[in-house]
């Protein structure tokens, strides 16, 4: 009764009662309970991926004199530059007023590595140093006494990263956000949708994104993210962040199992690089910033990247310039790799047209890489091909359900619904964990060419079978015996000792040579536009290969005894790139830049003195008529178009006059619909078969063969259809490029010198290796002998091969797989390089025989410049129109 009482007490007595019971509380001795914190807001990220950043800091400077600098470029440059030495229209003299006047040139062809040409790795880091001392120097006003190089000690140094932040940075950032500390930045999403150059400073990008905080980057709707399968970039360390527009998400498309991102979306990927400190510890400098802002067209990316400088406190937009002045051009720097020894290493920042090659094939059509479906859905250590040996934690497998959550990602519940790489391909399982493994590599590094519309099918369609995207041609792919698109080697050969063979120069299977050598005449090495090399591509290359049913040596064996064999060659492949492979112990890179100087200048200035002189008299001597012109336009039906079913439909057509022997069966009946005929005129297959091979399909020096040339040997592949710089372009006069030929040689006289060049005027020595290698039938009907002696006769040349083709006409063997031939696809091309050939050029029975050698000689010179004519007006009105002719295998693209 008593408690019940006083639960009635007066509310006044209560207050009482309660104020007593505190008063008494604060007299007590027992001790006050310790406050619980709250709950941090931002948890520490759980990845395995820790890179802990290198604080910023002041440079220690140097002083460095002109005749120190003088003697330096001497010793880099003087060989090729020094006065009387002009390669490449530049000479020097080693006064500093000379110095002061070409410096700049030499400086951005530096930068660029570009000289020396083909450097190796210590050259190019040589190069670099001097780049930094010549820099300094101009800089400074080009002083004839001493300067200083790196200077920033004793300024005031401002890390953007605090050390926290810095201390517990991981590829997911360093730290976690709450959900409740999200936000936008509606100001921000303001200025990016109409940007269409990016700000001098990464510092102008989204707010705080110099802080590296991820707490702060949460608050106005920035996010980490890390793919599955990562791009190799010589082992450089990367944080990536992704900022969608407020009111706006990334929609998962469950029908096509892809994402729609929407415009003006940003996506940051900062590299950065190990360096040794002086206390022993590994800490990573932060390098380039690469930012990529989508729109509506994937061709109206605005993108770029930032190079921090190198105290670590600002990151500058990278406006290195191409021949022709626009911006974002390959460039090379070093760093300091060891504090405690000073030793350093090169790294390389990708040129513009190098993001255009790769960005162009991301699976979305959006110019992004990295941030599909099946990348950010992270995957346990054996699962989906991730590395059974890696650590993955709680933070990376649940990075999916944490953007949901975030409001980034929309349309799926959670990353359960994702797409799995080991069920990409309908039907088809990976014959092994090794095959599965290798997806996932060719995921990250070499699908965005290797895909429908990637750079490597875009520039040679022969390719288009070898798509390397999820659900392409890998899983349960028999590749014994599949020939090269020129015919010549096998991607994965059968060998005699698997292990011997890993280790040769030039190993018989090319998939593996691709990954583990250097580009050379014949290859290009992989994967493309990246610095450094792999030894985990090769090894999962080799493993691969060990792995499948071999055809002769498995033939016959039982389940076990099919199994040892593998085994014994999964051994041999370990063994082999153990031995094989090792990281390079610097970076060696060779600048591409296949632009030209403005105002226009013809790519070879001797042209005037050899055109229509000495070996190339022929160029003066033969007319171009009308029936050139019409010729190179006339449609000749030499194949059938690939079919596409549900991309393509063809018209019902009638009979073409005349019909040849190859459209119809025995009993006269045309093998396909007279609608499914493919046409071709004459100057599409001269230059789509030979010329394209080297300056790409749409004649802007975008090949592979291009990219093996400048590696190899420093030879710049010309762009013939630029407006600004290309022989079929403009000066800003309006003034015809074409017109100094014409003026000299009268109408057509462009194709005059178009021919030179294509005969011997480049000066660039091309072996019949090269030839054998580059000049490759492809999806075009034309034929020419695959054995190097021949190529010896014809000339190691572009127009070499359309005397090829010529020769095998005169001999009647054109596509018929008779020796020299090797084309028979190409038996529908024999009535176009007939007419090509024999334009003005009788074939007669002497010529055929091949009784009079010097008639021969002059019959295939002929008919070669006839070729030459055809490409030239393709050049001038399909090409430079941006008309594209499709392959036959491109009836979608009619």
């Amino acid at each position: 009764m008593r408690m019940a009482r006083s639960l009635l007490v007066p509310r006044e007595s209560l207050c009482v009662v309660v104020l007593a019971v505190s008063l008494l509380g604060a007299c007590s001795d027992d001790p006050e309970p310790t406050p619980q914190p709250a709950p941090p807001s931002c948890k520490e990220t759980r990845s395995n991926e820790r890179i802990p950043v290198l604080p910023a800091a002041a440079r220690q400077a140097y002083q460095e004199t002109f005749t120190n600098l003088a003697a330096r470029v001497n010793s880099e440059c003087g060989s090729c530059h020094q006065s009387p030495n002009n390669l490449g229209g530049l000479s020097y003299t080693a006064t500093r007023d000379d110095l002061k006047d070409k410096g700049p040139r030499m400086l951005v062809r530096i930068q660029r590595g570009e000289m020396p040409p083909v450097a190796s790795a210590d050259q190019l880091k040589k190069a670099v140093e001097l780049g930094v001392q010549l820099s300094a120097w101009l800089e400074q006003g080009s002083p004839e006494g001493s300067f200083t190089v790196n200077g920033s000690q004793g300024a005031t140094v401002e890390d953007p990263i605090a050390s926290g932040v810095a201390s517990a940075m991981t590829d997911l950032g360093n730290c976690t956000p709450a959900e409740d500390k999200l936000g936008s930045d509606p100001d921000k999403d303001a200025y990016f949708e109409g940007l269409t150059q990016l700000p001098r400073f990464l510092s102008e990008t989204d707010t705080d994104v110099t802080t590296f905080d991820a707490e702060k980057l949460a608050r106005h709707g920035t996010f980490a993210f890390a793919p599955t399968y990562p791009l190799f970039s010589d082992h450089a360390k990367k944080l990536r962040l992704v900022h969608v527009p407020q009111g706006k998400s990334i929609a998962y498309d469950a029908a096509t199992k892809k994402f729609k991102v929407p415009p003006n979306t940003r996506f940051y990927k900062t590299f950065f690089k190990d360096v040794t400190g002086t206390d022993g510890v590994v800490r990573y400098r932060k390098i380039e910033t690469r930012l990529i802002v989508t729109r509506e067209r994937w061709q109206d990316a605005v993108f770029g990247t930032y190079v921090w400088n190198e105290e670590g406190t600002v990151a500058e937009l990278h406006r290195e310039t191409y021949r022709d002045g626009s911006t974002f051009a390959d460039r090379v720097l070093t760093y300091k790799k060891d504090e405690r020894t000073g030793a350093t290493r090169n790294y390389a920042i990708p040129a513009r047209h190098r993001c255009v090659n790769c960005h162009t094939g991301s699976e979305g059509q959006n110019f992004v890489l990295g941030f599909t479906p099946l990348q950010l859905n992270r995957r346990a250590p054996g699962e989906g091909g991730v590395d059974p040996a890696a650590t993955i934690l709680e933070d990376e497998l649940s990075q999916v359900d944490r953007l949901i959550k975030y409001g980034v990602i929309t349309g799926l519940g959670s990353a359960a619904d994702l797409p799995k790489l080991e069920t990409s391909a309908e039907g088809r399982a990976p014959s092994s964990k090794e095959e599965l493994e290798l997806q996932g590599y060719f995921i990250g590094n070499c699908a965005q060419c290797h895909n429908p519309r990637g750079f490597a099918v875009q520039s040679n369609q022969a390719l288009a079978f070898m798509d390397f995207s999820a659900g392409g041609i890998l899983f349960g792919w028999k590749p014994f015996n599949v020939l090269e698109t020129n015919g010549r080697r096998r991607y994965v050969a059968e060998v005699e000792d698997f292990g011997v063979d890993l280790g040769r120069p030039y190993p018989t299977s090319t998939l593996y040579e691709r990954v583990a050598r250097d580009t050379n005449e014949r290859n290009i090495h992989m994967p493309l536009n990246v610095p450094g090399k792999d030894c985990r591509a090769s090894l999962l290359v080799a493993r691969w290969i060990a792995t499948l049913d071999w055809p002769k040596a498995d033939e016959g064996l039982t389940a076990e005894e099919k199994a040892a064999a593998k085994k014994k060659r999964m051994r041999l492949a370990n063994g082999a790139v153990v031995n094989d492979c090792n990281t390079d112990a610097d970076v060696r890179w060779v600048g591409e830049d296949f632009t030209d100087k403005l105002p226009y200048q013809p790519r070879n200035p001797g042209w005037k003195e050899h055109v229509g002189k000495g070996a190339w008299e022929y160029l003066t001597r033969y007319p171009i008529t009308e029936a050139h012109e019409q010729l190179a336009k006339k449609r000749f039906p030499t194949n059938w178009w690939d079919l596409k079913p549900g991309l393509c439909t063809f018209p019902t057509a009638s009979a073409p006059s005349p019909v040849e022997a190859w459209m119809t069966d025995r009993r006269g009946v045309p093998k396909r619909p007279w609608g499914e005929l493919y046409y071709s005129t004459a100057g599409a297959n001269v230059f789509q078969g030979i010329c394209a091979n080297c300056h790409g399909r749409a004649g802007d020096g975008q090949s592979g063969a291009a990219k093996a040339l400048v590696a190899w040997q420093g030879a710049r592949v010309a762009n013939l259809t630029s407006a600004q710089y290309g022989l079929f372009g403009r000066a800003a006069s309006g003034a015809s490029h074409l017109a100094p030929f014409e003026q000299e040689y009268g109408p057509h006289g462009a194709a005059r010198y178009l021919v030179w060049m294509a005969d011997g005027g480049t000066n660039v020595p091309l072996t019949e290796e090269f030839m054998q290698a580059w000049v490759k039938y492809g999806e075009v009907d034309i034929d020419f002998s695959n054995d190097t002696k021949d190529w010896e006769a014809w000339g190691a040349n572009m127009l070499g091969a359309a005397s090829g083709a010529c020769d095998l006409i005169r001999r009647g063997v054109f596509a018929t797989a008779v020796p020299p031939s090797g084309n028979i696809r190409a038996i529908g091309g024999t009535s176009l390089w007939t007419e090509i050939c024999t334009l003005d050029n009788p074939l007669t029975d002497e010529i055929r025989s091949g009784s009079d050698a010097t008639a021969v000689a002059e019959w295939l010179k002929r008919a070669q410049f006839n070729a030459g004519v055809m490409a030239y007006f393709y050049l001038r009105d399909e090409l430079s129109q941006g008309r594209v002719a499709p392959l036959r295998s491109e009836c979608d693209r009619r």
